[in-house]
């Protein structure tokens, strides 16, 4: 009966505790792992988000001006450039960096090219003129090509945790 009595109050080793410990703390790592991997992940995509409504504001600034019939989209000569934008953490968005240095904002680089056939000076040198930018428009009207324009704004950025940059792209054509 003393056996018996023995076996009922045996306690916790610590062998058992140990265990117990180890199992514990490899849940909590995975969790803390999962938790480090979705703030990485949602830094990223704010990021993404960000440049992509910055390339959508600069390709609706060009838009909105519409492409002149005569000279074929001249209106668009000269609107490529290329600019530093500064977004804090608050969200502000600035083409100077914050004087501040505690103030942590991301810098995006975007670059707009603006391209019409008709007008050789805006294309790049080296570049080839795509042919479908040289067709005629109307088809069996000749002297209708060339009225089109060929617009991209490129959006990069840096993050903390990569070597490379990250890129969104936005491209349109425009016609009188």
């Amino acid at each position: 009966m003393t056996a018996l009595k023995r076996r009922q109050h045996r306690g916790i080793t610590l062998l058992e505790v140990l265990a117990t410990m180890a199992i514990l703390l490899m849940g909590v790592g995975a969790a803390m792992l999962v938790v480090t991997q979705t703030s990485y992940s949602n830094r990223r995509s704010l990021s993404a988000t960000q440049a992509q409504l910055i390339a959508e504001q600069a390709m609706e600034n060009i838009t909105l001006l519409g492409c002149s019939v005569q000279p074929p989209c001249g209106n668009l000569e000269g609107l490529d450039e290329s600019y530093v934008l500064f977004q804090t953490s608050a969200g502000a968005l600035s083409n100077v960096r914050p004087a501040d240095p505690t103030v942590i904002a991301r810098e995006y680089q975007v670059v707009v090219d603006v391209d019409v056939p008709s007008i050789l000076s805006t294309i790049e040198p080296g570049s080839l003129v795509p042919e479908e930018l040289q067709r005629d428009l109307v088809p069996g009207v000749p002297d209708t090509a060339g009225n089109i324009a060929n617009v991209r704004v490129v959006v990069s950025w840096q993050e903390q945790e990569r070597s490379d940059r990250q890129v969104v792209v936005l491209q349109t054509r425009m016609a009188p």
